[in-house]
């Protein structure tokens, strides 16, 4: 089984509504949010990370390695 967990964060309101092109989600105050998405396949009843935020650490210069106890192999960038 494979999931996605997406989490929206917002100065405002938690209230949100979704715009006529059926993708696009916005809150009712208009105010800004931040969305980011989290990949996870259950294998053999253990959680495998599929996606990563890696790139963005590289970019910030941090070094981590909080993923890496999600994963089987290593990911290459």
């Amino acid at each position: 089984m494979t999931i996605a967990i997406e989490p929206m964060i917002n100065m405002g309101t938690h209230r949100v509504k979704q715009l006529k092109d059926g993708w696009t989600i916005v809150t009712d105050d208009g105010q800004p949010s931040a969305h980011f998405e989290h990949n996870v396949a259950l294998v053999d009843g253990k959680p495998e990370l599929l996606s990563t935020f890696g790139y963005i650490y590289k970019v910030l210069g941090i070094e981590s390695d909080e993923e890496s106890e999600f994963r089987q192999t290593t990911l290459v960038l």
